[in-house]
C-alpha cells in the first residue's frame, strides 16, 4: 500500500503531467501574443484621440477587437511553452489612411489583407514592430513590446499564468502588467 501511495503522489505532480499532442496549439505562446495586434490600425489610433475620453474609447475599441481575433473555434488549445530566451519578432506596415485620426475625420478599420502592407510604399505606411521574449520558466513569465516610432506610441507588457488543478479539470488565469505610452 505504501508503494502505491508513493507512485500515485509522483504521478500527480504538475510538472510530470504529459498532454497528448492533439490538444496542443500549433504555435508558440510568444507567437500567440501577436494576436493582440490583429488590428494594428486600431492600436495606432489610440494615440490620435484629442481628449482623454477619446483615447480611452479608442483603447477599449482596440482591446475588444483584440479578443475577438484570438481563438478560432470552440475548443481552447494549449500553446507550446517557449524556452527561456526564446524570442518572436514580427512587424506590420499599416497604411496611414487606415488609422483613425479623430471622431470628425475617421477611417473604418482596414481589412487584414490591406494591413499586411506587402509591397507598399514606406512613406504611406506606419511601421509597427513587435517582439516577445520568454524571460522566466518557473514561474512562466513572457514579455512583449510593440512600438511605432512614427506615431510615438509603445506598449510594454509582461504576462504570467496561474494554474490550478481542480479535481478533473485545470483552471488557468492570465495575469499581466501593461505600460502604454504615447
Amino acid at each position: 500500500m505504501v508503494i502505491f501511495g508513493v507512485l500515485l503522489s509522483g504521478l500527480m505532480r504538475k510538472k510530470e503531467v504529459v498532454l497528448p499532442t492533439f490538444i496542443l496549439e500549433k504555435r508558440s505562446l510568444l507567437e500567440m501574443y501577436a494576436n493582440f495586434l490583429a488590428h494594428p490600425d486600431l492600436f495606432l489610433s489610440i494615440a490620435t484621440g484629442t481628449t482623454p475620453e477619446d483615447r480611452i474609447i479608442n483603447f477599449v475599441e482596440y482591446y475588444l477587437t483584440a479578443f475577438h481575433e484570438g481563438r478560432k473555434g470552440a475548443v481552447a488549445k494549449k500553446p507550446y511553452n517557449p524556452i527561456i530566451g526564446e524570442t518572436f519578432h514580427c512587424s506590420w506596415d499599416v497604411p496611414k489612411d487606415k488609422v483613425k485620426q479623430s471622431k470628425t475625420n475617421s477611417a473604418s478599420p482596414a481589412p487584414k489583407d490591406q494591413i499586411k502592407g506587402v509591397g507598399q510604399d514606406p512613406s504611406t505606411c506606419y511601421k509597427l514592430r513587435f517582439v516577445a521574449e520568454q524571460v522566466s520558466h518557473h514561474p512562466p513569465v513572457s514579455c512583449f513590446y510593440c512600438e511605432c516610432k512614427e506615431k510615438k506610441v509603445c506598449a510594454n507588457v509582461h504576462v504570467w499564468t496561474k494554474s490550478k488543478f481542480m479535481g478533473m479539470s485545470i483552471g488557468v488565469s492570465m495575469k499581466d502588467d501593461l505600460s502604454f505610452s504615447s
